[in-house]
């Protein structure tokens, strides 16, 4: 056998496998003309008439297959299923079908945009368009309702028996229909003449291969004719469909409505159709509006038309208006959501993903957590993109805010995320995050708690400042640090701090890593400015350093200080004036404590002392710690102060302090109050080494 013929006969035997696993007429007709080369070159006419019987018989084993599944069906039947199957086919039959035109409105007025045709049978029975869909496409029948359907309605505008005039009316389709030449000749006639006044919709669940969708998507485009997608949220809803679709305007199924008040998932998917919508020149609908709950927040959420009982239910004339009561709450809910908009305000939903770019592209300035209840916020942006926005906490909200690779930036001196009174939040850090020319506000009786694994940079610059906390005329609420992740502030300014406020409050600091920077006239890297400072620091990896004429590392300024470090690496490199690294200067007591830690301060200033009240008292203990002080100045310590005595106790610490000072006498003294025990220690003033103890 030839190889020419060898493939010849693969090629047969492939059409005709195909052949029966064809389950319409359409398929068959498609297999021939796929292989009609074969046919055509087959020299003997045997074969391809064998081939063309096959085609035959093919075509008559589907319409066998169908008249015995029908027949399964209708044996099947109930009495009553029987008796409406019998009326359905005579309603198709005599083309026994009126329409009732429900209205669909403006978002922005209640103004009638358009109207949806709906089948209504005539019949004595109590039959609905369910039970028409439901025995026409047991009977296949669908080509019948098809050719009814649009038929009737363009003739009923055709004779202008409805007038929509600028309004157009949306028809429903079954896009797998085949229709006869002539009715679809007269079809197109008469679209072609009111393309103005209709819109075809289809549901996404339509079983259209891309050939014929593209051929209906064309056809329509052709003649000027939208397209609406129906039911859109409902099966296996996604991106796609629509992208394949293309519509015009889509159709948010009901059940995405319903209740959709108090179902925050389904405000945050309804939310993210609308976005895609926009984005690319869709109209969304929101259909199935029932209530008034409803209509506000699908309106708020930026629907741009509304279909649904509240607004209008089905009739058989064209309404002219919807009630004036029901376009005055139209006008005041969308009144409200245009506020928001000129107002620069976004709300954020519960459980809502929100992405800063669009925010911004949308010319949005706040973006407020909490007006709809407690729950969950994710803000997602990108770490290079600077974002003009700034996030409100409500009072009273409780949740939690996830921050994504966010860059948010406010007007100089206003932090960029506030908290409300009384409210609790958990920021979650993900990714790479900044806060521009502002910090985190924390008033009083508010509570806030970092988690997550990922940075967060703050900087400022401005005559006052604080990073995470309040300003220094008030008081912070509670601050809590569990994050495994990094903080990092930066700062310039007459005064501030770093973490904490002017007047203090609880920070609770239990693991991760924190770089503080600040520069300027007065300042605090962590604690309270002018009120007593408790501070409880483990587990973190701490880097600080400051540029201060008047400035303590951790601890206050003007009161006492508590400060306890375990389990941590700290570094201090802290230059100016009048400088404290652990403790306070104005305060009348300090009371340190370290254990199993490393502890690195690095002083240069005229007055300071590395660990100490500087103008009080001073009790500082250590436990298993590495211990190691470089400092130089006019008048520099390395523990303790300058007026009132000091209490050492350092156990088991590698202690190695080195110290340039014209103080030389008063740094000495400090040794003689200071208990060592089973540790080393070394020190050195001037250059000169006056301790020198390897193992106590």
């Amino acid at each position: 056998m030839k190889p020419e013929e060898r493939t010849i006969l693969t090629n047969i035997d492939i059409f005709l496998n195909e052949l029966l696993d064809a389950d319409t007429a359409e398929e068959v007709d498609k297999i021939k003309d796929k292989y009609n080369g074969i046919l055509h070159s087959l020299d003997t006419p045997l074969i391809e008439s064998i081939l063309q019987n096959a085609v035959v018989l093919a075509k008559q084993g589907i319409a066998e297959e169908r008249k015995a599944v029908f027949n399964r069906q209708i044996a099947s039947f109930t009495d009553t299923e029987r008796d409406e199957f019998t009326e359905v086919m005579s309603i198709i039959d005599k083309n026994l079908f009126r329409y009732h035109f429900q209205p669909i409105v403006s978002a922005k007025d209640g103004k009638i945009y358009s109207y949806e045709a709906l089948m209504r049978p005539i019949s004595d029975m109590q039959l609905s368009p369910f039970h028409i869909i439901k025995y026409a496409g047991i009977a296949d029948r669908f080509n019948d309702i098809e050719r009814a359907t649009f038929l009737n309605i363009l003739k009923l505008i055709d004779d202008e028996t409805i007038l929509p005039n600028e309004r157009k009316i949306f028809i429903n389709s079954i896009p797998m229909s085949q229709l006869d030449t002539n009715s679809m000749r007269e079809i197109f006639r008469l679209m072609l003449k009111h393309s103005d006044n209709i819109v075809v919709e289809m549901t996404e669940e339509s079983e259209l291969d891309e050939d014929n969708l593209n051929s209906i998507r064309e056809r329509l485009h052709n003649m000027g004719i939208q397209l609406a997608l129906d039911d859109y949220g409902t099966g296996y809803s996604n991106v796609s469909n629509l992208l394949r679709y293309t519509p015009e305007i889509v159709k948010i199924d009901r059940s995405l409505i319903t209740g959709i008040q108090n179902d925050s998932k389904k405000r945050h998917f309804f939310r993210e159709i609308v976005d895609f919508c926009h984005n690319n020149n869709i109209k969304a609908l929101a259909e199935g509006v029932e209530t008034s709950e409803e209509l506000r927040t699908v309106i708020m959420m930026g629907t741009d038309l509304i279909q649904g009982f509240y607004t209008a239910r089905p009739a058989s004339e064209l309404l002219s208006s919807i009630p004036e009561e029901i376009c005055a709450e139209i006008r005041s809910y969308y009144q409200e959501h245009e506020d928001g908009s000129s107002q620069q305000i976004y709300y954020a939903d519960n459980h809502e993903r929100i992405s800063l770019n669009k925010l911004s592209e949308n010319n949005i300035k706040r973006l407020i957590i909490g007006k709809n209840g407690d729950g969950e916020v994710t803000v997602n942006g990108n770490p290079a993109l600077d974002t003009p926005i700034h996030i409100e906490i409500m009072n009273g909200f409780n949740g939690k805010l996830i921050l994504n690779n966010a860059w948010l930036s406010n007007t100089k001196d206003r932090p960029c995320i506030s908290l409300g009174e009384n409210s609790c939040l958990t920021i979650v850090i993900s990714g790479e995050n900044t806060l521009d020319k502002g910090g985190i506000l924390v008033p009083e009786s508010a509570r806030l708690t970092f988690l997550g694994d990922g940075k967060l940079n703050i900087n400022m610059d401005s005559k006052e400042y604080f990073g995470i906390g309040n300003n220094i005329e008030a008081a912070h609420g509670t601050l809590t640090f569990n994050q495994t992740g990094c903080i990092n502030i930066t700062a310039h300014g007459k005064a501030g701090v770093g973490i904490g406020s002017g007047l203090g409050g609880n920070i609770n600091i239990l693991q991760g890593q924190y770089i503080i920077v600040l520069k300027g006239d007065t300042g605090l890297g962590i604690g309270s400015l002018y009120r007593e400072s408790k501070l409880d620091i483990r587990n973190c990896d701490l880097s600080m350093e400051l540029y201060l004429a008047k400035g303590s590392g951790i601890g206050s300024l003007s009161a006492n200080s508590d400060i306890s470090i375990s389990s941590s690496s700290a570094k201090l490199y802290v230059s100016g004036f009048e400088l404290i690294g652990i403790g306070t200067i104005n305060g009348d007591y300090t009371k340190v404590f370290f254990s199993d830690a490393n502890i690195l301060i690095n002083l240069r200033g005229q007055r300071c002392s590395a660990i100490a009240a500087l103008d009080g008292s001073t009790d500082f203990h250590t436990e298993r710690v590495g211990l190691r002080v470089i400092a130089g100045g006019d008048k520099v310590l390395w523990f303790g102060g300058f007026i009132k005595e000091s209490n050492i106790d350092l156990y088991d610490t590698d202690t190695n302090v080195r110290l340039e000072t014209s103080v030389e006498e008063t740094a000495r003294t400090t040794i003689e109050y200071s208990k060592i025990t089973s540790g080393r220690f070394k020190l050195v003033i001037n250059g000169k080494e006056i301790v020198n103890t390897e193992e106590i």
